[in-house]
């Protein structure tokens, strides 16, 4: 603070112009009274007359208390004693440029709906629009109920008989009649001789022979025929059931536990041997 104690004597004999140079001096040497500048803008000191001590008050301060030389009270206003000076100035600098406007921030919430207004005005009728087209036509109505027929007249005279007309044409035929009983039957004609079939047939033996399918009749002329003779002799169903499943009862059997071939021996030719195949291929349907 030598330096500065020097300049203040200095400024103390100057001129008044010089405050500007002092005030230069001191906040370039010393940072007191910045935290008060900070809140208020300005820094204040006490330049002490005789000496040129600086103090840096804070702005507001109250004045120290003591006594001078002379045993005066040394309290004087602006927190300087009597025999200081108060000195104060500006510590804010030129103001710089405006900084860019911010980014908007997010839009507020939508406030409530206003109250609906008053209803306006009816507007004036427009003009009549175009006739539409003519509608369909309707249904018919239902009939009205038939007038009382009105009485008969008086009856006319009867006229003179006319000629007789010409016949008609003959008409349709009517139906039959029911029919009458059966007559008695006649007596029985003399028993006729056949000559081809019957005679010296079913005298083959049965045998195999080729493949056949089951239940086929086989025409054999020789001794041994390919299956079973076809003399109407009943077989058991529970060794023969593939055979009795095409035959059945046909030909005879009880189906519970018999079945019979068909007897052939009347319409066979004459010594030949009509044979059925017991054993062969089951015959499927188309």
């Amino acid at each position: 603070m030598g330096p500065i104690r020097t300049f203040a004597r200095a400024f103390l004999s100057s001129r008044p112009g010089m405050v500007l140079a002092l005030v230069v001096a001191i906040v370039g040497t010393a940072t007191l009274g910045v935290a008060g500048a900070a809140s208020t803008g300005l820094i204040s000191a006490c330049v002490n007359k005789s000496s040129g001590v600086i103090r840096v008050i804070s702005p507001g301060a109250s004045p120290s208390r003591g006594r001078d030389d002379n045993g005066d009270d040394e309290r004087s206003l602006g927190g300087c004693t009597r025999n200081e000076m108060l000195l104060t100035w500006n510590a804010q600098g030129v103001p710089g440029p405006q900084g860019p406007t911010g980014a908007a921030g997010p839009a507020g919430p939508t406030g409530p709906q206003g109250v609906a207004g008053p209803q306006g005005l009816t507007g004036a009728s427009g003009p009549q629009g175009i006739a539409g087209l003519p509608g369909q036509t309707g249904a018919p109505g239902t009939n009205g109920t038939n007038g009382t027929n009105g009485t008969n007249g008086v009856d006319g005279a009867t006229g003179a008989t006319g000629p007789q007309g010409p016949a008609g044409p003959t008409g349709p035929q009517g139906i039959a009649g029911p029919q009458g009983a059966t007559g008695p039957t006649g007596p029985t004609g003399p028993a006729g001789s056949s000559t081809l079939f019957g005679t010296n047939t079913q005298q083959a033996a049965a045998g195999n022979g080729g493949t056949c399918t089951l239940g086929e009749i086989i025409l054999s002329a020789g001794a041994v025929a390919n299956g079973t003779p076809a003399n109407g002799q009943l077989l058991p169903i529970n060794q023969n059931q593939a055979l009795f499943a095409l035959l059945g009862t046909t030909y005879g059997g009880n189906g519970q536990t018999t079945f019979a071939l068909p007897d052939l021996r009347a319409v066979a030719p004459n010594g030949l041997t009509y044979s059925i195949c017991m054993f062969g291929i089951f015959p499927s349907r188309n």
